[in-house]
C-alpha cells in the first residue's frame, strides 16, 4: 500500500501529460496489486486513486486531443467505470467532457442531444442537459422598531383608561430563497430551461441580460420579469461557458455543424 501511495502521490506531481508514462504506470499499479496479493476492498480504492490522479493530468491539458480521449475510454472500459467509478472520478471525467464540448464548439462543431424538453420550440436544438436544483427568490416582510402601547387612566373620566404611544413598526422587505425542488437543466439554441415536479422555468436567450457566477450555482438575471432563481449545478462556471456559447448570435438557429457523437469514457 505504501508502494501504491507514493505512485498516486508521483502522477499528482506531474507537470504533463505523456501516455506511454501513463501506460507504465499501469503496469506498476497492477504489478504491485498482483504480487502482494492485496485483497479487493483494498486494491479498489488505491486503483482509483491512481486512475482519478492521471485523468486529472488529461484535465490539465492546454488542449485535450482525439488521442488522449480514445486512451481515457479504453480505459474507462478496462476498468468498467460505467458501473465502479468512484464519485471522484466521475466528477473528473465529467469536468472533462465539460471541456471537449466547450473546445468542440468554439471550433463551430456545436454538440447536440436528445433532449428530454417537454414541449420545444420549432426548430430549436438542445445542445446540453444536466440534473440541476433550483432556489427561488421570495419576499418577506418584516416590521422592526415596534413597541407596546401602555395604559393609562383618563382623569376626567372615572374608571375610563386610554391606551397610548402603540407603534407598529418600519416595513423591511427581506429576501430570502426557497428550495424550488430538483430537476433539469436545459441549454438550447433558444432558450435555457428548468424542469422539475415542484416548479418549470423557461428564459429565452432575448431577455437574457446577465449571468452572476456562485460556489455552487449561477442566477440569470432576465429583462421585463421578475428574477427566476437560483441553479444549483456541479460545476457552474462550466455550465455558464456552455450558456454563453449557446446564446451567441452565431450558433442561434444550429448554423454551426453538428458534433459527431463521441463515445463516453465512463460507456
Amino acid at each position: 500500500m505504501n508502494r501504491l501511495q507514493v505512485l498516486t502521490q508521483t502522477i499528482g506531481a506531474v507537470p504533463s501529460w505523456k501516455q506511454q508514462y501513463v501506460e507504465g504506470w499501469i503496469k506498476q499499479l497492477e504489478d504491485t496489486l498482483q504480487r502482494y496479493e492485496i485483497p479487493l476492498t483494498e486494491a479498489a480504492p488505491a486503483r482509483s486513486a491512481v486512475l482519478n490522479e492521471i485523468f486529472k493530468l488529461v484535465e490539465r491539458e492546454a488542449e485535450i486531443s482525439a488521442i488522449d480521449t480514445n486512451f481515457l475510454i479504453g480505459l474507462g472500459q478496462r476498468y468498467d467505470l460505467a458501473r465502479s467509478a468512484t464519485p471522484e472520478i466521475r466528477d473528473t471525467l465529467l469536468r472533462i467532457t465539460f471541456r471537449q464540448m466547450i473546445e468542440c464548439w468554439q471550433r463551430g462543431d456545436a454538440p447536440t442531444r436528445q433532449c428530454s424538453c417537454p414541449v420545444p420550440f420549432k426548430n430549436e436544438i438542445c445542445h446540453w442537459e444536466e440534473p440541476s436544483g433550483l432556489l427561488i427568490e421570495r419576499k418577506r416582510r418584516e416590521y422592526v422598531g415596534a413597541y407596546g402601547s401602555v395604559s393609562v387612566p383618563v382623569p376626567l373620566l372615572h374608571g375610563v383608561r386610554a391606551r397610548v404611544g402603540g407603534f407598529k413598526g418600519v416595513p423591511v422587505d427581506r429576501t430570502v430563497h426557497e428550495d424550488g425542488g430538483r430537476g433539469v437543466l436545459h441549454i438550447t439554441n433558444q432558450r435555457i430551461l428548468f424542469t422539475g415536479q415542484e416548479q418549470s422555468v423557461a428564459i429565452p436567450y432575448a431577455k437574457v441580460l446577465g449571468v452572476v457566477l456562485y460556489a455552487d450555482g449561477f442566477e440569470i438575471h432576465a429583462a421585463a420579469g421578475k428574477k427566476p432563481g437560483i441553479f444549483l449545478v456541479p460545476h457552474p462556471d462550466l455550465t455558464k461557458e456552455l450558456l454563453t456559447l449557446a446564446s451567441s448570435p452565431k450558433t442561434d438557429g444550429g448554423s454551426t455543424s453538428r458534433s459527431r457523437r463521441k463515445k463516453p469514457i465512463l460507456a
